[in-house]
């Protein structure tokens, strides 16, 4: 009978020990999965200030890029369209010059032997003028 009675305790212990395992790994399981909600709210709200921040940057840098060219406007006689095509071009001689002296940056220009082709293409383009080659 009281081999009866210890067996019944062992039994019983190792059911509680068994609750106890589950218990145990449902408990960081859900932690786990906690913590992985936790990090993704995390990151999701991360990329959502910084979309927020680059697109206050960009409305900045676009505000100087307008009072730059009304600035230019009003020293080339007044015509926003001339001070616009100056800075496209002051930009494209700016990017050549970069491209130019960069190391891993090599560029072809198509149906064209120089430069200035080039930037009277970008012209006629922003002017909406028809393209001869």
């Amino acid at each position: 009978m009281e081999m009866q009675m210890a067996a019944e305790r062992k039994k019983r212990a190792a059911v509680i020990e068994s609750e106890g395992e589950k218990l145990k790994a449902i408990n960081e399981a859900e932690g786990e999965a906690q913590s992985r909600i936790i990090d993704a709210k995390a990151d999701a709200e991360a990329i959502l200030i910084e979309g927020r921040a680059e697109a206050e940057k960009m409305r900045i840098e676009a505000e100087g890029a307008s009072r730059a060219i009304e600035a230019l406007a009003k020293t080339l006689n007044g015509d926003p369209s001339d001070a616009a095509k100056y800075k496209l071009a002051q930009q494209f001689i700016d990017t050549q010059g970069r491209l130019a002296t960069s190391d891993n940056a090599k560029v072809i220009l198509s149906n064209s032997d120089n430069a200035s082709d080039a930037l009277v293409k970008a012209l006629a383009i922003y002017s909406g003028e028809p393209m001869t080659s």
